[in-house]
């Protein structure tokens, strides 16, 4: 027989102790004691003795109270919703609750996956060779674009951090965008006239494209290469890249993606950089 099923059977309701209550519920004396004096959770005392009991239907009340507390309902609003409230003030609340929870919800998965997306793409870096293109089949990820307002001038980093600003910021406002991964983009036409200038700052997110502020990749294969300070000139990577894609006969379907992953200094303050380059392509018909 449980604890419960012993306790039910009692002939006065309130015949829970309160380390009984406390057992059943899985909590504490103290966390109890603080709802009682908050009244929240009213207990019976007893007159003669002042021992406070409960009754097993109050356990469903304790547990409402804990929902309402992990879903970020201060003491007084519950206290509010206990005693003062209608079913539909309730119901209102609790939606809001459930939406509140559900955008947070989101974001803890938003930045789950920005890791993992950033750590897919480190592990990359240890599969291949740096500054050597390969082709390899892709995840899903999906993609978010700020073109750059002066591509004829946006050679550097520091050329562009208006763009970079202005790309970080939507996504903050838009609440959707992931802001790492992130990167920039040079068009094929630049890439193969070795006009090598920025057109959209971009991010890219291992979660399903919304078709609105994000939008799913142009394929599932990709000419890829990595590479580190040790490369200090990008011009050889990127025409390693171009020379890959016409040895191999691939249609390009994408623009050429250059992917900042993470910055690290070593004790001597050295500086070491990641970059990941990946442009979409399929096999030429």
């Amino acid at each position: 027989m449980t604890d419960f099923q012993e306790y039910k059977d009692n002939e006065d309701e309130h015949s829970l102790t309160v380390g009984q209550f406390a057992k059943l519920c899985g909590t504490t004396r103290d966390t109890l004691r603080h709802y009682y004096e908050q009244d929240i959770i009213r207990p019976k005392i007893d007159r003669n003795n002042g021992y406070h009991y409960y009754s097993a239907s109050q356990i469903s009340s304790f547990f409402f109270i804990s929902t309402m507390r992990q879903a970020g309902c201060s003491i007084p609003e519950i206290r509010e919703i206990i005693h003062s409230s209608s079913r539909e003030s309730i119901e209102r609340m609790t939606n809001a609750r459930i939406q509140a929870m559900q955008r947070e919800l989101y974001r803890i998965n938003k930045n789950i996956s920005a890791l993992h997306l950033g750590m897919w793409i480190l592990g990359e870096f240890s599969r291949h060779k740096p500054g050597k293109p390969y082709i390899t089949e892709m995840p899903q990820l999906s993609i978010s674009r700020t073109p750059i307002r002066d591509k004829d001038h946006a050679h550097h980093t520091a050329d562009i951090a208006e763009d970079i600003s202005a790309h970080l910021n939507r996504s903050v406002d838009k609440g959707l965008l992931t802001s790492f991964p992130t990167g920039v983009s040079i068009s094929y036409e630049d890439l193969i006239r070795k006009h090598y200038v920025y057109n959209n700052i971009i991010s890219l997110s291992f979660l399903p494209a919304d078709h609105i502020e994000t939008f799913p990749a142009e394929g599932t294969s990709a000419v890829c290469c990595h590479q580190d300070n040790r490369e200090k000139d990008f011009e050889k990577t990127y025409q390693r890249i171009s020379a890959y894609i016409k040895k191999n006969r691939l249609n390009v379907c994408s623009d050429l993606y250059v992917i900042s992953l993470i910055n690290l200094y070593n004790k001597e303050k050295e500086h070491t950089y990641y970059k990941y380059l990946f442009i979409y392509v399929e096999p030429e018909r």
